[in-house]
């Protein structure tokens, strides 16, 4: 009786100083590893070390006020090399040697519908940036999740935005990759919806020695808009060709295309950059969650970033729901995130007051760093608005929005 007792009083003691002593606790269980696959190189390579330098911070944040669960975010970084078949070796690696519960990052969606079946097989979840509309399509077994908007509502955004900018008449010349090819057929039913006439529809390949024929199928019919559909290095390259063709239709693209950081005005030079449209989603600069990401990754508090803030709202939303669910099993924390960001519930930005209201058993719900989304039973957000940002003068404004 008395060895009984004191086996109780010992466990008692044990389970009072494991609660005085969190940090400790964090410091001896394994870590939650959760993995990142980015573009670190390949065309998405302008991307990759802002999607790892996210994670990084959005984890180093959790760890620093305790971790989740009592253990630390751990963050196994792969470079997918933005090609599906070194994504998928990839995925297996993080999955089958660093046994990783999720994969974030997957900018690419060519990757990430490559990624999608291995890990759905593995039991691994999906947080992705890529927006073609298939990622989130078919049986995913709750798994997959989009961290971005999908391409048709890409695409039904770009045509309000033009439309509403004056255009009557518009022109599409997109890069021939599932993200870009998702967005065309959206934007030109909505377009001619809205009252406005399509012109022309031209395609182009990756990495071609000059875009010049296109240039000038597309802009030699005086459309009053062109929607580019392309990355960085593409979009620089037509900007260039147009400029020095003396074409004046009014360009738009992805604000991850004609800003990047300033990257685009570096490649084209602020004469040929001059007016150039974009898009992407908001409030960039006004959340809470997209102040503190900036904040976190040392960036100045007017940068306009697309993929970064995109991961950070990715580790967050992980790390919360495995608070949340009291569990690391994919099966189980997935089924937190439609209530995390769902709920009618006061909203917060910081992860750290977010984790303390679950802990407090507090109603809430996150409003993320890329825009104050929520989710669709399939994966996809809704509820999202975009920006359309000019630039003048080498810089980046506000003109407007759309829902």
């Amino acid at each position: 009786m008395k060895s009984s007792c004191l086996t109780v009083l010992i466990a008692s003691l044990a389970t009072l100083a494991g609660a005085a002593l969190p940090i400790a606790a964090v410091a001896q269980q394994p870590p939650i590893r959760i993995g990142l696959s980015a573009p670190l190189t390949g065309t998405g390579g302008a991307y990759g070390k802002e999607e790892e330098d996210a994670a990084k911070a959005a984890a180093a944040y959790i760890n620093d006020a305790g971790g989740v669960l009592g253990r630390k975010i751990e963050i196994v970084v792969a470079d997918d090399e933005t090609s599906p078949t070194a994504g998928v070796a990839a995925a297996r690696k993080l999955i089958d040697v660093d046994k990783v519960i999720a994969i974030t990052g997957l900018w690419s969606s060519a990757v990430a519908l490559a990624v999608k079946p291995v890990a759905i097989e593995k039991g691994v979840a999906v947080l992705a940036n890529g927006s073609a509309d298939e990622i989130t399509q078919g049986d995913n077994k709750g798994l997959v999740w989009r961290f971005q908007t999908n391409g048709q509502d890409w695409g039904r955004a770009f045509a309000r935005v033009v439309k509403g900018d004056g255009a009557k008449t518009a022109s599409v010349l997109v890069l021939q990759t599932p993200f870009t090819l998702s967005q065309v057929q959206p934007f030109a039913e909505t377009f001619k919806s809205l009252g406005g006439e399509i012109k022309d529809i031209v395609y182009f390949n990756p990495n071609q020695p000059s875009y010049r024929t296109e240039v000038e199928k597309v802009f030699s019919a005086k459309p009053d808009a062109v929607f580019v559909a392309s990355y960085i290095p593409e979009f620089s390259a037509i900007a260039r060709e147009v400029f020095r063709s003396g074409y004046d239709s009014k360009l738009y693209t992805y604000s991850h295309a004609a800003d990047s950081q300033g990257k685009f005005v570096q490649n084209v030079g602020k004469e040929a950059a001059e007016g150039v449209n974009h898009v992407q989603l908001v409030p960039v600069g006004r959340s809470e969650a997209y102040k503190l990401y900036l904040k976190l990754t040392k960036q100045p508090s007017d940068a306009l970033l697309a993929f970064g803030p995109n991961v950070f709202d990715q580790i967050v939303v992980l790390a919360l729901a495995i608070e949340k669910s009291k569990s690391d099993k994919p099966a189980e924390f997935v089924k937190e995130f439609i209530p995390i960001a769902n709920s009618d519930a006061p909203s917060i930005g910081d992860p750290v007051e977010a984790l303390k209201a679950i802990r407090a058993g507090k109603p809430f719900r996150f409003a993320g760093a890329t825009s104050d989304f929520k989710f669709k039973p399939n994966g996809d957000q809704t509820g999202l608005e975009y920006g359309h940002f000019r630039l003048h003068d080498g810089v980046s404004k506000l003109v407007g929005s759309t829902r």
